[in-house]
């Protein structure tokens, strides 16, 4: 076990609930159990930390406290946590991510350290927040350890998942880094395409066709990424054709606010009640945002179900895609939301790839080839993926079960 890893899913819990403050998880530990879990609140409530050593109680005195992100120390809607671990009597203070806020980076350890209080920091951290009951060196015998009502591991394996989760965090705070520095979003596409380049399908009548082209692993990878994000995007093409519900199923976390780009489409009365994204209940605070370049009547009259809204529409009246796409990056950015997952159809991905305007692309390819014959055998023709921006770099790629996926950025 590693107890930066139960903090991380403390913090999967808080992603649309802080915001704009970043999704923070946090537990404290004493003597081998965990006392103490918490994640930050909305705006002007408690952090994480604070959660966490309200939940140990006295249990938090001599005890080691686990952060996802380094700790604050300074005074704004909540006093510092930094004043609150040292007051709890927390004796080691590990953290995985330093927090960019200068206000923030570096200053929390020596205000911790200066206190007598052991701190460790990125990946040391993450490697020393294995379990007592897992690595122990001076345990160590013939390359593992044996564990107690646990298989084996080696030291290299341990290390390895440490590893892994480090990264996992780092990429976890990257969309809150990029906000930091920008005030802005962090944009990330995710696209699926078949062996011979298609991601859809097209039926007789012209009409988009839904096409199953991922296997169980990765789409259990998407929604990982859903939870991870503070939105999440789809156009009207996609909506209609996949009528998706965008929601969190094969991960565990918070579904993410759904965002549709309707474009110059108006949705009818007919197409809005078979569609799952504005028939599903409304969570607080996470009413579906359709943006539109014209009106949407039929929408109009759902947006208010007594005193809750249930659909929130935004005008853009700008005549370029560009500029629309810019207005409506912006207005998220308002919205102090950290990282918007963007899911788009064929045309959609063109126009973002021309317009240039995001981050990261994560491009999933099967290797399977009855997503061919499906297609073949139904009737319809494949809908190309577009072509790529030549200016990308493919940073990583790894494969799970039949499907690669290659991450690209600009």
């Amino acid at each position: 076990m590693n107890y930066l890893q139960l903090a991380f899913e403390q913090s999967l819990f808080s992603i649309g609930i802080s915001r704009p403050n970043p999704a923070v998880g946090a537990v404290v530990v004493r003597d081998g159990i965990v006392v103490g879990k918490g994640r930050t609140q909305r705006p002007g409530n408690a952090h994480a930390e604070v959660m966490a050593l309200r939940d140990a109680g006295e249990l938090a005195r001599g005890a080691a406290i686990y952060v996802t992100l380094e700790p604050c120390c300074h005074y704004g809607r909540t006093p510092p946590c930094t004043k609150a671990i040292i007051e709890a009597g927390i004796k080691e203070v590990y953290f995985a991510h330093a927090d960019p806020n200068p206000v923030v980076r570096g200053k929390s350890r020596s205000i911790l350290e200066e206190a007598g209080i052991k701190v460790y920091e990125g990946l040391e951290a993450c490697e020393k927040a294995i379990s007592e009951n897992g690595w122990d060196d001076s345990c160590f015998h013939d390359g593992c350890k044996v564990l107690s009502g646990e298989e084996p591991m080696t030291l290299a394996e341990t290390r390895a998942e440490s590893r892994m989760l480090f990264h996992e965090i780092e990429r976890f705070f990257e969309a809150y880094d990029f906000h930091v520095r920008t005030k802005t979003t962090f944009v990330e596409l995710k696209s699926a395409i078949s062996q011979e380049g298609y991601m859809g399908a097209l039926a007789s009548d012209g009409l988009h066709a839904p096409l199953k082209i991922t296997a169980q692993g990765a789409n259990c990878w998407n929604h990982e990424l859903r939870a991870m994000s503070d939105a999440v995007l789809v156009g009207a093409g996609t909506l209609l054709a996949d009528n998706p519900a965008l929601d969190v199923r094969y991960a565990q976390g918070n579904n993410p606010v759904k965002i549709i780009w309707a474009g110059h489409h108006e949705f009818t009365a007919a197409e809005i009640s078979g569609l799952r994204v504005f028939q599903a209940p409304v969570e607080e605070g996470k009413a579906p945002i359709v943006f539109t370049c014209v009106p949407q009547p039929a929408l109009e009259k759902l947006s208010v179900a007594g005193e809750s809204l249930t659909v929130e529409v935004v005008a853009l009246s700008n005549a370029s895609f560009v500029a629309n796409w810019h207005e409506m990056h912006a207005n998220l950015s308002a919205r102090g939301m950290h990282r918007l997952m963007v899911e788009p159809g064929a045309r959609l991905a063109e126009e973002i790839f021309k317009c240039g305007l995001w981050n990261r692309l994560d491009l999933w390819q099967s290797s399977d080839p009855a997503v061919e014959r499906a297609l073949e055998s139904s009737g319809a023709t494949g809908l190309a993926y577009p072509e790529l921006p030549t200016n990308l770099v493919a940073k990583e790629s790894f494969m799970i079960g039949p499907d690669v996926l290659t991450v690209y950025e600009k």
